[in-house]
């Protein structure tokens, strides 16, 4: 249930000062998912046990159940990597000495990979292994900031398998590469918020030559859902000012490793090639 239905439904049974700590939690949650309990008392002038109460109120066992529904609640405000930067850096400076970034953000990418992961149907991701694994071509379509985690998965892939292409990163243009989409073939598509423009033409042109459409995204209803066959969600609240890339590499991840498992001899055929190639040309430190 979202963050300010939440708040709506329990408004009545709020006290003065429970309800003046809910609007601000409602009205600002990438505040509050970067700030310490402390730092937001000291912005809202009210009592930092204030808001332990409001989250209880709520239904929450605790703050922290609340600042990770502000955390899924901030992917519906994008406010742009300044303002999540200012708060990232105002909120550490306030929490003081004692705060340990580097753990918090540990803990909320081990929440990241663990909400994928059960939100993963298992027969959805073998599903589409198979679909992947008989697909005349792969093709992986990842814009601005999930151009990394494509080429990689682009890498990884092409260390068993002749047919997978990343659009944009290969030597031909990206309009040679989908002057060849068919209908044999599938597209992985990544797309989170803030969303590429390009990611999403590039998924229309291969709707339109009836590709399978597999997307990973943050939410069922962004905009590559609604052009997909195929829909997997990746967690992506964050630390710090940009988009986690972890559930959505963790599933990239999970449907290569899935489709090497099941698939023939030929694979083991190709990675021994690749690894005999590397090693005589001396692509690799040997120790």
């Amino acid at each position: 249930m979202h963050l300010k239905k939440i708040i709506a439904d329990h408004a009545a049974d709020l006290s003065p000062q429970l309800r003046q700590a809910a609007d601000f939690v409602a009205a600002n949650p990438i505040e509050v998912s970067f700030r310490s309990m402390r730092s937001i008392a000291d912005r809202t002038g009210l009592a930092p046990p204030t808001f332990s109460r409001l989250a209880r109120s709520l239904g929450f066992d605790n703050y922290e159940g609340l600042r990770e529904a502000c955390r899924i609640a901030a992917k519906d405000t994008y406010s742009g990597y300044h303002e999540r930067a200012e708060a990232l850096r105002v909120g550490h400076a306030a929490d003081g000495v004692d705060s340990h970034f580097h753990v918090a953000y540990g803990q909320q990418s081990m929440r990241n990979i663990n909400e994928t992961m059960v939100n993963a149907d298992p027969d959805t991701v073998e599903h589409l292994a198979d679909a992947a694994l008989g697909a005349r071509r792969v093709f992986v379509n990842a814009q601005m900031g999930q151009r990394h985690i494509g080429s990689y998965a682009g890498y990884v892939s092409s260390l068993a398998f002749d047919n997978w292409e990343v659009l944009g990163v290969e030597p031909a243009s990206i309009a040679s590469q989908v002057r060849k989409l068919t209908g044999e073939d599938v597209m992985i598509c990544l797309s989170v918020m803030p969303y590429a423009a390009g990611t999403l033409a590039l998924a229309e042109a291969a709707r339109d030559s009836g590709t399978r459409i597999i997307a990973i995204t943050d939410t069922a209803d962004s905009p590559i859902a609604a052009l997909a066959d195929d829909v997997l969600i990746a967690a992506t609240a964050n630390r710090h000012f940009f988009a986690s890339q972890l559930g959505a590499l963790y599933l990239l991840e999970s449907i290569i490793g899935l489709m090497v498992a099941k698939s023939g001899d030929s694979i083991q055929s190709n990675l021994e090639k690749t690894e005999l190639f590397s090693r005589h040309t001396g692509e690799y430190i040997e120790r």
